[in-house]
């Protein structure tokens, strides 16, 4: 990611996000995976889900998709945090409410709660972060935001098999190879954007 200032007709040094870099894409698609496994997964398993797991989840989910979008956002649009704001909030949101469908309407609206809250505070910290160190903050986030994830995909399957009699499709037969293939990737692309 490259970021560049410019002076804006007032005199102020305005901070902007030139290109997207490859390890952004792949930030962005891992996430999007995650989530999409996560609500595929309990939407097809959703008999064995209780309402204070679904309603876990789906808060889990909408919150850190809201968070990581809104830090993205906020620092594409650094200036502009009411843009930012909006269409992270709008974000986590329609994240909250797909991954709280499967459930039920108590799930749905802790969902969109939390994506709501998610989504201020990742414009709020993109925006007041981005003129430090951009690419830092967006790569930290995404690496919390992405054990996270994890850890709600663990929880739910854990639930599921428990509850299931039969054999439940697992992502964690082998958790520690997946930790270290997303960290390994994570640090690769990292090295690639420094050269």
């Amino acid at each position: 990611m490259m970021v560049v200032g410019e002076y804006n007709t007032i005199g102020q040094l305005t901070i902007g996000v030139e290109k997207m870099s490859i390890g952004l894409f792949f930030i962005i698609g891992t996430c999007c995976i995650q989530v999409l496994a996560i609500i595929t997964y309990i939407t097809y398993y959703r008999k064995w889900v209780t309402k204070m797991y679904g309603m876990m989840i789906s808060m889990a989910v909408a919150m850190m998709v809201g968070i990581l979008m809104g830090t993205i956002l906020g620092v594409f649009n650094q200036g502009d945090l009411f843009a930012s704001t909006i269409l992270s909030i709008l974000i986590g949101l329609i994240v909250g409410f797909i991954a709280g469908m499967p459930v039920g309407l108590p799930a749905v609206i802790d969902g969109m709660i939390a994506g709501l809250m998610g989504g201020m505070m990742g414009a709020m910290l993109g925006d007041m972060l981005a003129m430090a160190r951009p690419e830092t903050i967006i790569k930290i986030m995404a690496l919390i935001v992405t054990m996270i994830l994890l850890l709600v995909l663990y929880t739910a399957e854990d639930l599921i098999r428990r509850k299931s009699d039969k054999i439940v499709y697992s992502f964690f037969k082998y958790p520690f190879v997946l930790l270290f293939i997303i960290a390994f990737l994570f640090l690769g692309l990292t090295k690639l954007e420094i050269k």
